[in-house]
């Protein structure tokens, strides 16, 4: 499994570019490849500076009933990532916290350990794991290919496909994009709550241009937060005292769940 895109930071990047098609052209796989970088790369900066990043919907976070691992359950969900890709999980994943996701072929990279260095020893405060995920893509389908020449070299083999899919892991530390991410909303806040007051009704509501949010080369989406205490096996009574909790999830309203809280609310 490969790691994220390759395109580079919408806007930040060399400017797009898409293939002129002309009559006798001669059309190579790199053509082909940049065909699909152009309308991927479009939809990215469309997600990323229209809609902006995070979980749109489901991907609950929840224990297991094994009571001998200090292990979550993720459910299905989709989000979308700092770079502007779509995050889909299609099927429940089990996450170790100390070991990492379980394996389960092409759903995520393996080894698939967790992030850092996990806090060690006796804590009189319970340590904190953020469950985290992002976009990734592995290569399937693979097909034989023929040399090229007289054909008496042997026969290869390469990759027809590229299936979208993601990663999951614990990181033992939040990561930047997200206290970044929070300033910026705090200062578009308060930007937007210094205005002066308008009493033409056709001056009310205009806002001024926010700044382009900064490209963001950290990858994942914190979906939750999970505590615990010391290394022993956790207890029913400690993880219904200690559900995940979502405070440092980024919340990204579906356009449908928009209007309906503007309809509530008048």
């Amino acid at each position: 499994m490969s790691d994220l895109s390759d395109l580079p930071c919408a806007v930040c990047g060399a400017p797009l570019e898409r293939v002129r098609y002309f009559p006798r052209q001669m059309l190579t796989a790199d053509d082909m490849r940049l065909e699909q970088d152009y309308f991927r790369e479009k939809l990215r900066r469309h997600n990323r500076y229209l809609h902006g990043w995070g979980v749109v919907c489901g991907l609950a976070v929840e224990w297991t009933d094994d009571a001998k691992s200090w292990s979550v359950r993720v459910c299905p969900g989709y989000a979308v990532a700092p770079q502007g890709d779509e995050i889909a999980v299609d099927d429940c994943v089990i996450v170790d916290l100390k070991l990492g996701a379980v394996p389960d072929p092409c759903t995520v990279r393996w080894p698939c350990p967790p992030q850092g260095d996990m806090p060690g020893g006796s804590r009189e405060r319970p340590a904190v794991a953020y469950i985290a995920v992002r976009y990734a893509e592995c290569h399937t389908r693979p097909v034989r290919v023929h040399p090229a020449g007289c054909g008496c070299d042997e026969v290869s083999c390469e990759y027809a496909r590229v299936r979208e899919s993601f990663e999951i892991k614990v990181l033992w530390k939040l990561p930047q994009s997200h206290t970044d991410a929070a300033a910026d909303d705090q200062a578009w806040c308060q930007a937007l709550q210094q205005q002066p007051a308008a009493t033409d009704i056709r001056r009310r509501h205009r806002f001024p241009a926010p700044a382009c949010p900064p490209c963001v080369s950290d990858p994942w989406v914190v979906i939750a937060t999970v505590a615990f205490p010391a290394a022993e096996a956790p207890s029913e009574q400690y993880k219904t005292s200690h559900p995940p909790q979502y405070e440092h999830r980024r919340v990204l309203l579906a356009t449908q769940r928009l209007q309906t809280a503007v309809a509530c609310f008048e």
